[in-house]
């Protein structure tokens, strides 16, 4: 078939804002030990300022500085810096678990799990949570995060406090690629100037059946109507289905390249989309190279995913290593582009002793990519797990990975 040169890409880091949370969380040295300890003022059993039980200030169970309850300090529900949940705690508000203010697991300021500073649930400021929800420090939310609410998603998070415009004291999340919700639109492109893939009908299929598993729109084209700064305004994502050959004249390029990167665009491609542009020198900017042939349809191969890629959404769940059938193309030139900063290889095959990308990423100049070189035969689009591959990727590209169902 088709032989072209290909060119590299550059690329840039990827940047994710988090946000900063209305009040101050404690010290690192605060999140393992407990703040206000487990005996209170002088109190011994009851409620009262300083009791020793359940709600007295200084109470063991939950007054300030108990060390059960929901006291301020108290060591199990809510409290400043006792051990499970309040300001510094470690379990719920502030706890290690749920989600307080500086605790160390669960809804915590600087705490691990979620909370103001927590990193799983909705926190400000934490280490674990989902990537993409941008707590302070967090990766989810939290007080302070930029999708959630007060406490971040699970908590006050993205149904509670809110998911675009943050919660009390919270801040909404900026920059290109910070996370976005709500419905989106998707351009879907098949133009093809070259070799057409009797595949397209099913690529579109599964396109049509995404956007309504995902809640999205998309249109589906091969005309260059909407290749214009107005047209491209409407999308926030392209889908080039196994295009081919030279597609856009040059102030369609441009069109395509502002959008791109002054608009926060998205792009996606299947197969063939690396067989499309050949001479447009920033189009290998978004998929690294033309490709250089392909082996003989469709011989069996196992898809390796990298080790670092486990955990990406596009392939979390998937079989590794994933045998499947396809015209395998050929990027030989992928060492030089794919260590270029923004790049990420998701996976790789190898036939005739040449190992090869199979499926990657690109973040950088504002915008996200997304490709895969499967999708030669029609049965490719079908399969429930391609689907799932492509449906993640599209999600990641929009900024929408948390929403992915």
């Amino acid at each position: 078939m088709r032989t072209t040169p290909m060119y590299v890409a550059s690329i840039s880091a990827i940047a994710l804002i988090a946000a900063a949370c209305g009040t101050s969380g404690p010290s690192a040295d605060d999140l393992n030990a407990n703040r206000g300890g487990n005996v209170g003022t002088g109190g011994s059993t009851a409620p009262g300022s300083g009791g020793s039980s359940p709600l007295g200030t200084g109470g063991s169970p939950s007054g300030t500085g108990g060390s059960s309850q929901t006291g301020t300090g108290g060591s199990t529900v809510s409290t400043s810096g006792g051990s499970d949940p309040g300001s510094g705690g470690s379990s719920t508000l502030g706890g290690s678990t749920s989600s307080g203010t500086g605790g160390v697991a669960a809804g915590t300021t600087g705490g691990a799990t979620p909370g103001t500073g927590g990193s799983s649930m909705t926190p400000t400021g934490g280490s674990a949570g989902t990537v993409a929800s941008g707590g302070a420090g967090g990766q989810t939310g939290g007080a302070g995060g930029a999708p959630a609410g007060t406490g971040g998603n699970a908590t006050g998070g993205s149904a509670t406090g809110g998911s675009a415009t943050g919660g009390s004291g919270g801040q909404v999340a900026t920059g290109p690629y910070a996370p976005r919700t709500g419905s989106f639109k998707m351009l879907a492109y098949s133009a093809t100037k070259g070799f057409r893939h009797d595949s397209i009908p099913a690529g579109k299929e599964m396109l049509q059946a995404l956007a309504t598993q995902q809640g999205f729109q998309v249109k589906i084209t091969e005309t260059n109507e909407d290749i214009t700064a107005a047209g491209l305004a409407q999308y926030e994502i392209v889908f080039f289905m196994n295009s081919t050959g030279d597609i856009f004249n040059e102030a369609e390029q441009k069109a395509f390249e502002d959008w791109m990167t002054t608009k926060n665009g998205a792009f996606a491609g299947s197969h063939s989309a690396t067989d499309t542009e050949s001479g447009w020198a920033w189009y290998k900017e978004v998929t690294g190279q033309y490709y250089d042939l392909h082996d003989n349809c469709c011989a069996q191969a196992n898809i390796v995913w990298d080790t670092g890629a486990l955990d990406f959404i596009a392939v979390k769940g998937l079989p590794s290593p994933w045998q499947r059938g396809e015209e395998w193309y050929l990027f030989n030139k992928a060492q030089d582009w794919s260590t270029k900063a923004g790049f990420k290889i998701l996976g790789r095959v190898t036939t005739n002793n040449n190992t090869r990308p199979v499926s990657y990423i690109r973040e950088w100049g504002n915008f996200r990519a997304f490709y895969s070189s499967l999708g030669h035969q029609a049965a490719a689009f079908q399969d429930v797990q391609v689907r799932k591959h492509f449906a993640a990727g599209i999600m990641w590209a929009v900024r929408r990975e948390a929403l992915l169902k």
